[in-house]
């Protein structure tokens, strides 16, 4: 009777490890790239407008150097240089709003380094500034003498994409062929993307 319990306990010891055993190895095991691969193109091809609000030459603005020029202490920030309000034909006119639209693509570690820079970042008066975006209450105004980092486009071909290591269930690196529209050099990208609140999110620049 008494090896029969213990028998028995240690059968269901054994269920239980692999149970937690099979769990475990579900969670640490990538997923299928077919099961992702529309949701990781969505990503980076959505993330390309973003990346010319954040990385680029930015939102549409009221020029000081236009017909408008006359008129210039109301549509720029002199005290802050080089800055320009966001001119009303804008796609995005607030913070918020450019905010809402990036948190549908970028994952939240890489959102927080995105604000940083973008809206949280460091004003340094007439020698310039880091920060990108200032909302000084009434207007939004657009730093215009960042440097363009999206001056030569990268088309990807998606076709070359494939989910390489470290990769885990809730985070991947993807590796996909790219050349820029300047010269057409193919190279081999690396992406990563989290998996966060159900759904896939980029982790990385694609500019």
């Amino acid at each position: 009777m008494k090896k029969r319990l213990i028998s028995g306990v240690l059968a269901v010891i054994l269920a239980l490890l692999s149970v937690l055993s099979m769990a475990s190895c579900s969670k640490s095991t990538a997923p299928e790239l077919d099961d992702i691969k529309e949701r990781l193109v969505y990503l980076i091809e959505e993330s390309k407008e973003l990346n010319v609000i954040f990385f680029g030459v930015g939102l549409p603005v009221y020029r000081r150097d236009t017909a408008i020029s006359d008129r210039k202490t109301v549509y720029t920030n002199e005290s802050l240089g080089g800055y320009d309000r966001l001119s009303e034909n804008s796609q995005y006119i607030t913070i918020d709003a450019m905010k809402s639209e990036a948190e549908k693509i970028y994952s939240k570690e890489y959102i927080a380094a995105l604000y940083e820079g973008a809206f949280e970042g460091v004003l340094t008066g007439n020698t310039g500034a880091y920060l990108r975006f200032y909302d000084d209450g009434k207007y939004l105004y657009q730093n215009s003498t960042l440097y363009d980092f999206t001056l030569n486009e990268r088309i990807y071909d998606y076709s070359t994409m494939k989910i390489i290591e470290p990769s885990s269930a809730d985070y991947i690196n993807v590796s996909v062929e790219s050349y820029s529209l300047a010269n057409g050099i193919r190279i081999e990208i690396t992406l990563s993307f989290t998996f966060e609140n159900g759904d896939w999110y980029l982790d990385s620049p694609t500019y």
